[in-house]
């Protein structure tokens, strides 16, 4: 009998099954975040909560013919410790002039109250981004959960699901395509680093990571190419024992025969499974790209360099994005403690 093998993405799910972690949904209102809940509970991914009054949301749940049997529904205006909330945000932020009228005012927003849950151990990661932006998501996230320490820059990135007939099997991890704008060399080289060890504690692969550019080998001058030239030495000298590429132009990164021609120094038979794109023009374009073009699916952005998982979505995601946002941020809490 032929056994299919487990994918990439299938290690993901089965980390987040093994321990269920808390995680808190402050989106409640919409739609998919409500469905979303109710399968990840379904297929043990993770114990949602759902920040909102629960008369209301039984009320949409029967509209749309969903169960809410062992889903938690938390109310931010009843919360029991909703005072001792007050008082951890005036200890973490009295240096930028919080008061308890501020923080109270503060805990109002459900995104804020979800990071706050995280960061006082109510709940263990955070999901949020389908109708809050981006930017919102990361300044609380930053604000009250705050990065790891030693952590100098977070970062994201995707995981990209991708078809047979591509020339990386199965996964591959790409960053950064929604935060760091330009990032420098030293920026660049942290998000290679994190990039890659969310590829090993996400998926279990073995990181293949290479620096994006037009130019291959100083097959180009310019001073973009230096600047991720910089960056490939200075990643090297944080993760010597992995093998990362670069400057390396995309075709030469993931087609092996290619890389050979180009830079035969640095070719091997394996396609890179990491990308670090140059820029968030480069990445957020290229990831599209790669999801509209290339038929892959991408998970994301996954928040790197927290310490606790908080994740964004786009607000342009499915119930099936969702649920697997839930599961990376389920896994991540396994990884990160």
């Amino acid at each position: 009998m032929n056994v299919k093998a487990m994918s990439a993405f299938d290690r993901v799910l089965e980390a987040a099954r093994q321990t269920t972690r808390r995680v808190v949904l402050p989106e409640s209102g919409d739609s998919r975040i409500l469905s979303a809940a109710v399968e990840a509970r379904q297929r043990r991914l993770a114990d949602p909560i759902l920040l909102g009054n629960a008369r209301q949301l039984q009320a949409e749940a029967d509209r749309l013919g969903l169960s809410l049997n062992g889903v938690e529904i938390l109310d931010p205006a009843t919360f029991p410790r909703r005072e001792q909330y007050i008082a951890a945000l005036v200890a973490k932020r009295a240096d930028r002039g919080m008061t308890p009228e501020k923080a109270s005012h503060a805990l109002e927003d459900p995104v804020t109250f979800a990071c706050v849950m995280v960061s006082e151990g109510d709940a263990d990661a955070c999901v949020a981004g389908a109708i809050t932006a981006t930017a919102e998501v990361v300044r609380n996230a930053m604000r009250y959960v705050g990065p790891r320490a030693g952590e100098s820059l977070v970062s994201s990135c995707f995981i990209m699901l991708l078809e047979p007939e591509h020339p990386v099997k199965d996964v591959m991890l790409i960053g950064d395509c929604a935060l760091v704008i330009d990032p420098d060399a030293e920026q660049l080289a942290a998000i290679a680093v994190a990039t890659g060890e969310s590829a090993m504690q996400l998926t279990g692969i073995t990181p293949e990571v290479a620096m994006l550019s037009f130019s291959t080998g100083g097959s180009a001058r310019h001073a973009a190419v230096t600047k991720v030239a910089q960056a490939t030495a200075m990643a090297r000298e944080k993760r010597p024992d992995w093998r990362i590429v670069g400057e390396v132009q995309l075709d030469a990164a993931v087609i092996p025969d290619i890389l050979a021609r180009k830079a035969p120094e640095q070719a091997t038979d394996a396609p890179c499974n990491v990308l670090i794109f140059p820029s968030l023009d480069a990445g957020n374009i290229g990831y599209k790209l790669i999801e509209r073009f290339g038929g892959a699916q991408a998970i994301g952005p996954i928040l790197q360099g927290l310490s606790k998982p908080v994740n964004d979505l786009s607000r342009g995601c499915s119930i099936d994005d969702v649920v697997n946002i839930i599961a990376v941020s389920a896994a991540q809490v396994r990884s990160i403690h």
